[in-house]
């Protein structure tokens, strides 16, 4: 569901409906308390974003937080992609520290649960797995070592053992006798959002190179990287070396990795990319070849 919000598109993940009739059917005591808790994590981000100068243009509000499209963020530097994920977590630790205050405004029963769904979405949110906002921060610290793709790919790996461990946490206390839920949603969700990060990867990487062409335009100097890969190399698997902020040369190997069969440049790396993430090298040589 798509809701338009003055310049915000509002996107209403599919799960999160399923689980405010769910919590209307076991008497809807904690829905209006998970509402503001959601919304006041959500306004935590985008307020950060707008004080970095970086506005938000969608956001897919999900049962444990949002996922957010900002303007900006793939050539913003690490120290405003960790703040602004932060800023989520900063605004549900408000929530908790500020429930004895509202209590006397609000109720007792409302405070409490306010106090409790926004401590959960706490330490959901700060599980290191995207696209939570512990994986975004740890993926703005990993930057300083890793390239973005790479640091990426480690903490979708993250994010399927997390949702695995955390579904088997159910399936345990199932087998005690006892019916827990939010974990095996958390982790069900977890795997989905791994799954919806990996198929982004090329997407961003594309993205990442407008932003890249904008600095050219602003005349801004790239270093030249030279990489060399073997014809056999699906072109998915370059990703995690290649940086928005260079200029690269890909030089394509024979299988004896002696000669050069080709050279590739971003432009054509892109459009192939776009087209099949999973075929080899070697088919954008032909390509090249026979342009």
């Amino acid at each position: 569901m798509t809701i338009p919000v003055g310049k915000i598109i509002l996107r209403v993940h599919p799960l999160l409906p399923i689980i405010w009739l769910f919590s209307l059917l076991l008497g809807g005591a904690s829905l209006l308390p998970m509402l503001a808790a959601l919304t006041l994590h959500e306004c935590g981000h985008i307020g950060m974003a707008y004080l970095l100068r970086m506005p938000v243009e969608e956001i897919e509000i999900t049962p444990f937080g949002g996922v957010m499209k900002i303007r900006g963020i793939e050539d913003a530097p690490p120290l405003s992609v960790f703040l602004i994920a932060a800023g989520g977590p900063i605004a549900s630790l408000l929530c908790c520290l500020a429930a004895p205050v509202i209590c006397s405004v609000v109720g007792f029963s409302f405070a409490q649960a306010f106090a409790r769904i926004g401590l959960l979405m706490l330490l959901i949110n700060l599980l290191p797995a995207l696209p939570l906002d512990g994986g975004r921060m740890l993926r703005a610290v990993l930057t300083h070592f890793l390239p973005y793709a790479a640091a990426t790919r480690w903490l979708i790996r993250v994010g399927y053992f997390g949702g695995a461990c955390l579904c088997g946490l159910s399936l345990f206390f199932a087998f005690q006798g006892h019916l827990v839920f939010a974990p095996v949603f958390a982790g069900l969700y977890l795997m989905y959002a791994a799954t919806v990060e990996k198929r982004q990867g090329s997407s961003r990487y594309v993205t990442a190179l407008i932003a890249r062409r904008q600095k050219i335009e602003q005349g801004i100097l790239l270093p030249v990287e030279l990489i060399a890969a073997g014809e056999d190399t699906p072109l998915y698997r370059l990703l995690p070396v290649l940086s928005s902020r260079k200029y690269h040369q890909i030089y394509v190997l024979s299988p004896d990795g002696m000669d050069c069969a080709g050279v590739i440049n971003d432009q054509k790396f892109c459009e192939s990319l776009l087209q099949d993430p999973h075929q080899p090298l070697k088919n954008c040589i032909k390509k090249t070849a026979g342009a």
